[in-house]
């Protein structure tokens, strides 16, 4: 079994917090541990948080969950400029204000894909292995 959500959000600040509560709460109903939905919900909400800073204005931007028995899946798609997915730098200062998110996102997640949509955006794929407190969708 998996379960799916798919959430169309405006360009907005309000919609980071949104996001890491509904999909937050959709985990917690799946036992997924509080140190797993944690990870997760940080990830994500560096996820948005880029595209919400970086997509054009007024544009909508796409999250796309996929919650399997072992593992979650989380499209982050916007229409932005977007960046050369190899040009993102690798030691950013850990007091700098921005350029985090990334190097975040790397560190939490299982694995981290980040590439450039034509004609234009990016789409960031961030896969977590989940552990629960209980047996997958019991």
């Amino acid at each position: 079994m998996e379960v799916r959500l798919s959430l169309s959000l405006p360009r907005d600040t309000t919609t980071v917090p949104l996001t890491r509560r509904v999909l937050d709460a959709a985990l917690a109903v799946f036992s997924v541990t509080k140190d797993c939905r944690d990870d997760i919900g940080l990830a994500v909400g560096e996820a948005c948080a880029n595209a919400v800073q970086h997509a054009d204005s007024g544009a909508d931007y796409e999250v796309t969950v996929t919650i399997h028995e072992d593992r979650c899946i989380i499209d982050v798609v916007d229409d932005g400029v977007g960046v050369d997915a190899s040009a993102v730098p690798q030691d950013v200062d850990p007091d700098a204000e921005s350029g985090r998110g990334l190097k975040i996102i790397h560190a939490l997640a299982d694995m981290v894909e980040l590439r450039r949509r034509q004609p234009r955006g990016m789409a960031l794929r961030i896969v977590k292995l989940l552990t629960r407190t209980t047996p997958a969708f019991s």
